[in-house]
C-alpha cells in the first residue's frame, strides 16, 4: 500500500480544497483499532444475554428485574455522550476515547464480584457510562481520515466490529462461561478493554479531515448548534437510531433466551446461534456502505444515496421482523430474524455519515454524540418492556412473537422518517448559513 491513497486526497467538507499527504497506512491502522473497540463494546453488551440463565438462577432475578439490569447500561449512556462530545470538541477526541477504554475495564469489577442484583446493576451503569461516548467518537476519529464520499465503507467496517465480536469472541466467552462460570466472562471483557486501551494510546490519532485548520482561511464559520439539531437530517437520523437502538437492546439482552425458550434450542446451542444474525449484518453493511459511497462519487445526491435508500433498508428490515409473529418453524424463524436484524444494522452506515456531512468539524463530536445520546434512550426501557411482555405472556413463544411484532413495526416507522426527513444537501446549506 502506498503512503498516500489518491482516493483520500479529495475535497474537504468545509473548504472544498484538497488535503495532501494523507497516509493510507495510518488511516487504515486507526480504522482497524476503532473497529476493534466496537468488537469489545459489543461483547460487553452481549454478556448479559450470554449469562442470562445461570445469572438469573444464581441471583434469584425475575425476567423483569433482569431486563432492568440490562437497561442500566443506558442510564448514564446519554449523559456521558453529551458531556464527552463537548469535551472532545473542546480538547481531544483521542484522550476521551482512551478514558472510555479504561472505564470499560474498571466498570467490570463490581460484576466480577457480584453476589446480588444491585452489584451487577452498578457495574452496568458504570460500563454504560463509558461505552456511550465510544460509539460516536469512534466515528469522529475514523471520519477524520476519510472524505465525505468515502465514509460509507469505514462506517460499515466500524459497525461490523460488533459482528466480529460475535464471531471471534462470543463463542470463546460462551466456552469460558461453561467452564468457569459467568463471573469469568466479565474478567475476560475487562482484560480485552485494557488491551484495546494500550493499542489506542500508542497508535490512536486524528487525521487531516478532523483538523479545523485545514478549512479555508484557517477556520470554519461560526455555526448555530440549533440549526444542526433542528434540521431534518438530524431529526430523521434520530428517529432511525432511536428505533433501531430499541431493537438492538432487546437483541443483546434476550436473543439467546429467545433461541432457548422461544425456539427450543439448548442453552449451549442458543449461545452459538447468537452469532448467526451477524452473518447477514456483515453482508448488509459491506453492501450498503460501499453502495452509498459509489452513488455519491457518481454524483447522486445524498438525499437519495443515503436518505431514501437507507430509509428503505430500514423499512424492509422492520417488515421482515414483524413476520416473526406468524412464523412457527424454528429454522424459518432464524432465517427471518437473520435477514431482518442484519439489515437494520445498516442504520450506522447511513445516519452517522449523513449527520457528519452537514456538521462542521468543530461541532462534529457533539453532533454525533447528541445523536447517540438521544437514540440510546430507547435502550433504557426496551429490555424492561420486553421482560414485562414475556412475564405476562401465556407462553414464551407467544411473548417473543409479540416482542418482534412491536419492535419490527418501530424500526419500519424509523426508516420511514429517515427516508422522508434526511436531506444533507439542503441542511448543509442551512447549517452553514
Amino acid at each position: 500500500m502506498s503512503a498516500q491513497d489518491p482516493g483520500l486526497a479529495a475535497k474537504s467538507f468545509s473548504a472544498g480544497t484538497a488535503l495532501p499527504h494523507v497516509s493510507a497506512r495510518r488511516a487504515w491502522t486507526v480504522l482497524g483499532i476503532v473497529v476493534a473497540s466496537h468488537a469489545v463494546v459489543f461483547l460487553d453488551k452481549a454478556l448479559l444475554g450470554l449469562t442470562a440463565q445461570p445469572l438469573m438462577r444464581e441471583l434469584g432475578l425475575s425476567k423483569a428485574e433482569f431486563g432492568s439490569i440490562s437497561g442500566a447500561s443506558y442510564l448514564l449512556f446519554g449523559v456521558t455522550c453529551l458531556i464527552a462530545g463537548y469535551v472532545a470538541d473542546r480538547f481531544s477526541v483521542r484522550w476521551v476515547l482512551l478514558a472510555c477504554g479504561v472505564m470499560w475495564a474498571l466498570g467490570q469489577i463490581p460484576a466480577i464480584f457480584a453476589v446480588s442484583g444491585a452489584m451487577l446493576y452498578l457495574s452496568r451503569v458504570a460500563v454504560g457510562a463509558a461505552e456511550g461516548p465510544a460509539q460516536p467518537l469512534s466515528h469522529v476519529a475514523a471520519y477524520s481520515w476519510f472524505p465525505n464520499e468515502r465514509r460509507g465503507l469505514p462506517a460499515a467496517l466500524i459497525t461490523c466490529g460488533t459482528s466480529i465480536g460475535k464471531f471471534a469472541l462470543v463463542p470463546l466467552v460462551a466456552l469460558i462461561i461453561a467452564q468457569f462460570g459467568w463471573h469469568a466472562a466479565f474478567v475476560t471483557v475487562g482484560l480485552l478493554a485494557l488491551v484495546w486501551s494500550g493499542l489506542w494510546l500508542v497508535w490512536g490519532r486524528l487525521g487531516p479531515y478532523g483538523d479545523t485548520s485545514t478549512t479555508a482561511g484557517g477556520s470554519e464559520p461560526a455555526v448555530s448548534w440549533w440549526r444542526i439539531v433542528l434540521s431534518g437530517t438530524f431529526i430523521g437520523s434520530f428517529a432511525a437510531v432511536f428505533t433501531q437502538g430499541a431493537l438492538a437492546a432487546v437483541i443483546f439482552t434476550w436473543l439467546p433466551s429467545y433461541f432457548h425458550e422461544g425456539l427450543g434450542f439448548s442453552i449451549t446451542t442458543a449461545g452459538t446461534l447468537f452469532t448467526v444474525p451477524s452473518a447477514m449484518a456483515i453482508v448488509s453493511l459491506l453492501c450498503v456502505g460501499p453502495i452509498t459511497d459509489r452513488l455519491l462519487r457518481k454524483g447522486v445526491p445524498s438525499r437519495l444515496a443515503r436518505g431514501v435508500f437507507g430509509g428503505c433498508c430500514l423499512i424492509a428490515s422492520g417488515l421482515m421482523l414483524m413476520l416473526l409473529y406468524w412464523v412457527s418453524s424454528p429454522v424459518l424463524a432464524i432465517v427471518v430474524l437473520t435477514l431482518g436484524y442484519g439489515l437494520s444494522t445498516t442504520v450506522n452506515v447511513i445516519a452517522n455519515p449523513s449527520l457528519a456531512e452537514i456538521t462542521p468539524v468543530a461541532k462534529r463530536a457533539r453532533a454525533l454524540s447528541a445523536l447517540v445520546a438521544l437514540g440510546s434512550l430507547a435502550g433504557v426501557t426496551s429490555p424492561i418492556f420486553t421482560g414485562w411482555l414475556l412475564d405476562i405472556a401465556d407462553t414464551q413463544q407467544r411473548g417473543y412473537a409479540e416482542v418482534f411484532l412491536v419492535f419490527g413495526a418501530l424500526v419500519a416507522l424509523g426508516g420511514l422518517c429517515f427516508a422522508v426527513l434526511v436531506h444533507p444537501e439542503r441542511d448543509r446549506r442551512r447549517v452553514m448559513g
